[in-house]
């Protein structure tokens, strides 16, 4: 009888804890979504991964989208069989863009987790102890931020070598100084509220500390920077294979395409055009999501 009834309390906590969670990831949504912006900007981005993760279904040529050369249909402006026509290869554009959504979205997810990586340790330390330590990462930090990150990415692409990988560690690189001084900032504030002082006092260790008051507490911020920097950390990708620094023929990275592309945008206007177009829609739309969950994961920001 006590094991029955444990296991019904067990199976109660769990089903309150999942009908919980639902109701605040509803609450979220509802709240996202009550700015008309941040809703397109939402399923412009949920679109994107979607066709991202099923690229080889919904491009039409999936070999021209990985490269394959078709030489019988070079240059052919857009029409039904290549809504958005094909390139100097007779390879469909199309195609391509879809494969180089799954590129463009894999760069700034694994470019942001490294700066993130690097960073929130460094951020951590640096705010909660201060003094000398706070010091010396700081002012490294002070180092690279008195550069652009885009100059800093394309001096140590052009050291490591052209190629999406080192693109990919040149960005992350570049980007994690501005997210240690969020981070910094971040601990400093909450490392002054009563219960990280009660949590000390009962001999918690600073390390748990960080890790289970500190960093929880500290999280909104980040994801927020986090998501308007995917964005720009696409700009920055697309800008690196623009200049030949980044993605290398024949990925069909989105900057490596309206690279290849400008030799011919007086006879074929739509291979320069419809890239640049996507690259725009997908950065304004993080940059619409960024300020969003902005407006939603600040409560000050949402009664104002």
């Amino acid at each position: 009888m006590v094991e029955d009834k444990t296991k019904n309390n067990n199976r109660m906590f769990i089903a309150v804890k999942i009908k919980n969670k639902y109701n605040s990831l509803k609450t979220f949504l509802k709240l996202l979504f009550t700015n008309k912006l941040t809703g397109f900007a939402f399923v412009v981005i949920a679109a994107l991964v979607i066709i991202a993760i099923f690229a080889p279904i919904i491009a039409p040529y999936p070999d021209q989208g990985l490269g394959k050369v078709n030489l019988d249909e070079v240059f052919q402006s857009p029409n039904a069989k290549h809504i958005f026509g094909t390139d100097e290869l007779g390879r469909d554009i199309f195609s391509r863009l879809v494969y180089g959504a799954r590129i463009s979205l894999s760069i700034s997810i694994i470019t942001i987790v490294i700066a993130l990586i690097i960073a929130i340790p460094l951020g951590l330390i640096s705010g909660y102890y201060g003094g000398v330590v706070d010091e010396i990462i700081m002012r490294i930090t002070d180092i690279f931020l008195s550069f652009p990150p885009l100059l800093i990415a394309i001096v140590i692409a052009s050291f490591l070598g052209p190629s999406l990988k080192n693109a990919v560690i040149a960005i992350a690189i570049a980007w994690w100084p501005s997210y240690a001084r969020l981070i910094r900032a971040q601990v400093i504030s909450v490392k002054q509220k009563p219960f990280i002082s009660a949590s000390k006092c009962i001999g918690t260790s600073d390390f748990k500390i960080m890790l289970s008051h500190i960093l929880p507490n500290s999280i909104a911020p980040i994801i927020i920077q986090a998501s308007m920097d995917m964005g720009s950390v696409i700009l920055t990708a697309a800008s690196l294979s623009f200049i030949g620094l980044g993605a290398q023929a024949p990925e069909p990275e989105w900057g490596l395409i309206i690279s290849t592309s400008r030799r011919f945008i007086i006879d074929a206007w739509w291979y320069t055009v419809y890239p640049g177009i996507v690259i725009f829609i997908t950065v304004l739309s993080f940059n619409l999501l960024g300020d969003g969950l902005r407006e939603v994961l600040d409560p000050k920001t949402r009664v104002r």
